[in-house]
């Protein structure tokens, strides 16, 4: 079943066709923002009329409105655009820079106004951001996954016979009681936010929530030991583990994809031409 799953999107890859299906659908991607060297990682203002997005490597940050227009650099700051977040207000833009002291790499967090550019230092410079927490509740495990992903499987009971494993791209539902995430090698999870009733997803990356609390954006990609190769938007409903195809393109290859707070659009990152495009749902 699986090996004909992945034929059926190798055939419509390769016909050149976008396969939107099932109760949630995406109208034709949409090209908003470009640079020179290339734009990953967009993250959607809280009130859907902005987009961050990073440079390569994480490097430097960039601000546009959602339709493309308005674009300007925030910082050229070095890893200012890992696991960057808007504030609550949308007014800054929070981030963490990498500082380097000879062969050092320190890491300090800062904040961006995202009107003036003008930054602030939240946390002045240090060896690493991890500050494991001393309970397992609420959005305190995702702040664990955040700040110590290595150790994380190893500190939480549900995660045990992960032991050792990474956590990555963790993602708190809009409700806040759950938590989507992925473990380095071994798939996608969903976890209450309270570190109860652990389940496996399968096979996938990047899962971003829809505001029903119940439906996740991934994707499934394919590489060729190298360099990524193709990419498969898929959805999942979690009441019925209903897997859907919402986006396959031969033309793209989309990555990291991010809902707006309404549920009524979607930005990614192109690995194909490295910039970011948009599509809308429905």
């Amino acid at each position: 079943m699986k090996k004909q799953f992945f034929m059926a999107l190798a055939l419509l890859a390769s016909a050149g066709i976008s396969a939107f299906a099932g109760s949630l659908t995406a109208g034709a991607p949409v090209k908003v923002a470009k640079t020179a060297t290339g734009l990953m990682a967009p993250v959607w203002s809280p009130d859907g009329k902005q987009i961050a997005a990073a440079g390569p490597n994480y490097t430097g940050i960039y601000v546009f409105d959602a339709d493309g227009t308005n674009a300007r650099q925030l910082t050229g700051a070095e890893g200012a655009g890992y696991k960057m977040a808007w504030s609550a207000d949308g007014k800054e833009i929070l981030g963490r820079t990498n500082v380097r002291e000879g062969v050092r790499v320190l890491h300090e967090t800062k904040a961006w106004n995202v009107a003036t550019g003008e930054s602030r230092t939240i946390e002045a410079r240090k060896r690493t951001n991890a500050n494991p927490r001393t309970s397992n509740t609420g959005v305190t495990l995702l702040s664990r996954m955040t700040e110590d992903a290595a150790g994380v499987t190893s500190s939480t009971p549900a995660l045990a016979e992960y032991a050792g494993r990474t956590v990555i791209n963790p993602a708190l539902s809009p409700d806040g009681s759950m938590i989507a995430f992925q473990i380095v090698a071994k798939g996608m999870f969903v976890i209450n936010a309270d570190g109860t009733n652990l389940r496996s997803l399968g096979t996938g990356s990047n899962p971003a929530w829809m505001p029903d609390n119940n439906t996740l954006v991934y994707t499934i990609v394919q590489d060729n030991g190298n360099v990524i190769t193709g990419s498969t938007v898929m959805t999942v409903t979690l009441s019925d583990n209903k897997k859907e195809v919402l986006i396959n393109d031969s033309k793209l290859i989309p990555l990291r994809p991010a809902i707006n707070a309404a549920g009524t659009a979607m930005v990614f990152e192109n690995g194909a031409d490295a910039s970011i495009y948009s599509v809308t749902l429905k």
